[in-house]
């Protein structure tokens, strides 16, 4: 991301993002890639995600119009709306729809990149608080199509009813 300078009155000021003749780095979604560089551009952007989800956070807006490709690379940009992943009941889906942005985008170079679920892994090693800054993904996720047992849920719920109530029944005789 730019490296900020300062914040006066209510702005950020941050450093201008440029290609590599000195001009504002255009936006991803503004130019043309090989495959090689599209993935090398996936593969660290996916890191990026990875990186700001092990401290709990999500862009939410991650597109190929808040990344800039200046001289060095990838940029990620707008940050501001960034929200909580363990304090949003949205944040799976914002965190899935960031990242199949980046997929879909970069994609159009390299078709493979549409056939990964990066996106899923990194959720899942998340809720088990497996993710790290450093964590290797593979892009694979099988998804558990498992039908829930509602029926099976339903009387767990009314076992643990009985029991509260016997409880508190018991006490009450006491």
């Amino acid at each position: 991301m730019p490296k900020p300078y300062g914040y006066f009155n209510d702005t950020l000021l941050m450093e201008l993002v440029t290609d590599a003749a000195g001009n504002p780095a255009p936006r991803l979604g503004e130019v043309d890639l090989s495959p090689e560089t599209a993935r090398e551009y996936h593969r660290f952007l996916i890191q990026q995600v990875v990186r700001m989800l092990s401290i709990g956070l999500i862009h939410g807006d991650l597109s190929e119009f808040n990344v800039l490709v200046g001289s060095e690379g990838a940029v990620i940009i707008d940050l501001p709306q960034a929200v909580n992943a363990a304090g949003n009941n949205g944040a799976c889906a914002m965190l899935e729809r960031d990242v199949n942005n980046l997929r879909g985008t970069l994609g159009r170079f390299a078709p493979e990149l549409l056939q990964s679920e990066f996106a899923l892994e990194m959720w899942a090693l998340f809720e088990q608080g497996e993710l790290t800054a450093d964590s290797k993904l593979n892009g694979v996720f099988a998804r558990d199509e498992t039908i829930a047992d509602a029926d099976g849920v339903l009387v767990a719920v009314e076992d643990a009813r009985e029991e509260a109530l016997r409880r508190e029944l018991g006490r009450k005789e006491s």
